[in-house]
């Protein structure tokens, strides 16, 4: 609420108080008649902007996710212009405002001018009105409560209009100096926390890709879903686990700034003095940098001791490059960029017809990593919808090396709890899938709807373990845009679309025979599987890529609308797999055991918020405000957690 209360306020009070002299002015002058123009001009600015503010709110929501965050980085860059400006200008004009404005007032009435007085107030109160739309929207789109910023801007508005009303009364005498000289140092930080927050989505816009390491850690001081997180992040864009990029925004930007307006001002500023001021600023920002460089975290996979080796993977319209690769046996962390192509999205290591480890959804300029335990032989890659190069070979030669932590009764522990915990998923989804059938096939649509969500949910905690398995994956789960040409479109969502859009299970009697038969085929394939570690933290991580690329867009069930049950078990199986690590990684990093473990109580938290008893409400229900809170948790959690693999290999 704080920083819209003061954007509120302080645009407000700028056009209030340019209002405010030209109505005194008028008074003083005897011509009260003018006034209404005045106020023709106000009331035609004030809508203007308002009009222009609900639209371009109403384009951001429109938006695909990526444009969003695209549209997001523009209107950020564009406030923080704006507020930047706002500071110089009113630094530079202030003392002379209202000499200027009486003049130019005076020329109006002597000329008889109605359009010029209608002129003044009106791009008066525009050019602040348009400042504030922006300011406010890029603030809006960071937030997490828009009503109570909403009510902050609101409240900030009103007591600008006060201000107003009583300078032009003679009520009150306003130290301009002091006061925009206090509000400048507010919005400045505000300002700095809108670069690092504009540095962000334009990352997740695909538009900046250096800098993103993990710069510093604040998860004691910034919990997510907390007051103090929505005070610090709100009102100073401080984010728990900023990167390195943000970090050297916000100082890059607050130091300048807030040392600009602090800084005495001088009518005629030397040359001398003006050249003592850059290299003051440049010193403080280049010792900020400094800090940040010395503050980075070092503790990177590639640090001495660590046996895990790194092979760079890029995405081209081609497919996989290199298409070919020779490796030692061993752990190896690919880390996998999507070089600029729209046509391939995601990179898979194979052992014949099974996944080790994937990554998928990195669209054009996004980056991502996983780690496998290589023994020697023969692997595929494959990189679908590439032109030349969709599948390749990996070679492995070396000797086998043993499993990371192969010798930890603890490891050992989690991959052997894990494969318990995938036999029993798959068999309750067998259970389940025949009750579901049983229904489609006696025509019982009511009955089919109220099992279908529920059904669905253990296939959701494994659902990494069904991509391993090549094709049983979309033939169980596959929605209608991912089936390819000439591919016949089978399993649950074949059978959501015939409950919700046609009302009716007429033909979908074979589809649920292969639906059954092929959950069947998943329960045997996972009987007796054995894991490595990588390979569940790959798969709790995954589980989180599915929430992000699929459920948060409400593109999943699409036709229900149940995605939250499909949510809130994707995080179930994703906590489950960490959960069994977790006392191995807390040998290695506490620090970050504990923190993924808080950031997944903040998702549960906010899950749980949203159901009435046991009944979770339609997606189409949640506003794009909850939908975003649930994005930025979710992102909060990822982050740590996949830096797991690398940990308990290193």
């Amino acid at each position: 609420m704080l920083p819209t209360f003061v954007i509120g306020l302080r645009e407000g009070v700028e056009a209030a108080l340019i209002v405010s002299i030209i109505a005194t002015f008028l008074r003083q002058e005897g011509r009260k008649d003018a006034l209404r123009w005045v106020w023709v001009g106000v009331i035609a600015a004030a809508a203007i902007c308002l009009a222009i503010g609900v639209l371009l709110q109403i384009i951001d929501q429109e938006l695909p996710q990526k444009e969003q965050e695209g549209l997001e980085t523009i209107v950020g860059a564009i406030a923080v212009g704006i507020v930047t400006w706002m500071v110089i200008w009113m630094r530079r004009n202030a003392a002379g405002l209202g000499a200027e404005l009486r003049a130019n007032t005076a020329t109006a009435l002597r000329e008889g001018s109605v359009k010029a007085l209608i002129g003044m107030a009106f791009f008066a109160v525009f050019r602040e009105g348009l400042e504030t739309a922006v300011f406010l929207l890029a603030v809006f789109q960071n937030t997490d409560n828009p009503g109570t910023a909403g009510t902050g801007a609101v409240l900030g508005l009103l007591a600008a209009i006060a201000i107003g009303f009583a300078l032009y009364r003679g009520g009150i005498k306003l130290n301009l100096s002091r006061f925009f000289r206090i509000t400048g140092v507010v919005l400045a930080l505000v300002a700095a926390g809108l670069v690092a927050s504009t540095l962000h989505t334009a990352h997740e816009a695909g538009w900046i890709n250096f800098g993103q390491d993990q710069a510093l850690d604040l998860t004691w001081l910034v919990v997510p879903g907390t007051w103090t997180a929505a005070l610090l992040t709100g009102m100073l864009g401080i984010q728990p686990q900023p990167t390195t990029i943000e970090v050297i925004g916000y100082l890059a930007y607050a130091i300048p700034a807030i040392t600009y307006i602090l800084l005495p001002a001088r009518k005629k500023p030397t040359k001398e003095g003006a050249m003592k001021s850059t290299i003051v600023a440049s010193a403080l920002v280049a010792v900020a940098l400094l800090l940040v460089a010395c503050g980075s975290d070092d503790s990177s996979d590639n640090a001495a001791g660590s046996t895990t080796k790194q092979v760079a993977v890029k995405l081209t319209d081609a497919g996989c490059e290199p298409a070919s690769m020779k490796l030692d046996a061993g752990r190896v962390e690919f880390k996998v960029t999507n070089g600029g192509t729209g046509r391939v999205s995601e990179f898979e290591v194979l052992s014949g017809a099974r996944i080790l480890g994937e990554k998928e959804n990195l669209v054009a300029g996004l980056s991502g990593s996983f780690t496998v335990n290589l023994k020697p032989g023969q692997y595929s890659l494959a990189c679908p919808g590439g032109k030349t190069a969709a599948t390749g070979v990996l070679t492995v030669g070396g000797s086998a090396t043993a499993a990371a932590g192969s010798d930890d009764p603890l490891l050992k522990s989690a991959t052997a709890s894990y494969a318990s915990y995938v036999t029993n998923q798959s068999k309750t989804l067998t259970k389940r899938t025949e009750e579901f059938v049983a229904a489609v096939k006696a025509g019982d649509v009511e009955k089919a709807k109220s099992l279908f969500s529920a059904t669905r949910a253990p296939y959701e905690t494994i659902e990494p373990v069904a991509e391993s398995f090549g094709t049983l994956d979309p033939e169980i789960d596959a929605r209608v845009n991912d089936v390819e040409k000439g591919t016949p479109w089978t399993g649950f969502h074949k059978i959501e679309q015939g409950l919700w859009v046609k009302k009716s299970t007429k033909g979908l009697e074979p589809i649920a025979d292969k639906l059954l038969a092929d959950v069947k085929k998943l329960e045997s394939k996972t009987t007796g599987l054995k894991y490595q570690p990588e390979e569940l933290a790959n798969g709790a991580n995954g589980l989180l890529d599915e929430v992000s690329a699929s459920k948060i867009t409400g593109e999943e069930d699409r036709y229900s609308h149940t995605d939250l049950s499909d949510f809130a078990a994707n995080v179930e199986g994703s906590e489950a797999a960490f959960g069994l690590l977790a006392p191995a990684l807390k040998k290695t990093d506490a620090t970050l055991a504990t923190t993924i473990a808080s950031r997944f109580d903040a998702v549960n938290a906010e899950l749980d918020s949203l159901k009435t008893g046991d009944t979770w409400p339609t997606y189409d229900t949640i506003d794009a405000a909850e939908r975003k809170k649930l994005s930025q948790l979710v992102d909060a959690l990822a982050e740590p957690l996949s830096k797991v693999a690398s940990k308990l290999s290193a």
